[in-house]
């Protein structure tokens, strides 16, 4: 009987604690932004295949919007890697870097949707995947 309740106990704890880290990380503003963001390039997504240009072109907008607003922000990452000094400053500018060649990218996608250029907006499409992933691995915290 005790080591049952011993056993729950640690399960207990052990959820507890894994709840209260995952909460950290999705309580950021950065967060919500790159939900938006996901949620955003689906409907982009959905709208460059059904044709919509000017729906796309509006959803471009939108994200780009998104993009400036989580450019002032910090990955929880830097905080939870208690990054501090010089390389917390080289951490924000390579940060920035990301976010600022995305914006370049959504830009360049606004210009091919309105001049209905589809070879150029496939190109960009993989661009923008591209900067995800490289966006994910360098600053996505693992909550």
């Amino acid at each position: 009987m005790n080591k049952g309740l011993l056993v729950a106990t640690i399960l207990s704890i052990s959820c507890s604690s894994f709840a209260f880290a995952e909460g950290a990380c999705d309580e950021t503003a950065l967060r919500g932004y790159m939900t938006n963001i996901k949620d955003e390039m689906r409907l982009l997504s959905s709208d460059v295949k059904s044709g919509d240009s000017d729906a796309a072109v509006q959803r471009v907008d939108t994200l780009i919007s998104f993009f400036e607003k989580a450019r002032n922000e910090t990955p929880y990452k830097f905080s939870a890697n208690n990054l501090q000094g010089s390389p917390l400053k080289e951490q924000k500018a390579e940060y920035t870097k990301v976010v600022d060649d995305t914006i370049v990218i959504l830009k360049k996608l606004e210009n091919a949707l309105q001049s209905g250029d589809t070879p150029q907006v496939k190109m960009l499409f993989g661009e923008i995947g591209g900067q995800r992933k490289l966006g994910h691995g360098s600053f996505k915290a693992n909550c």
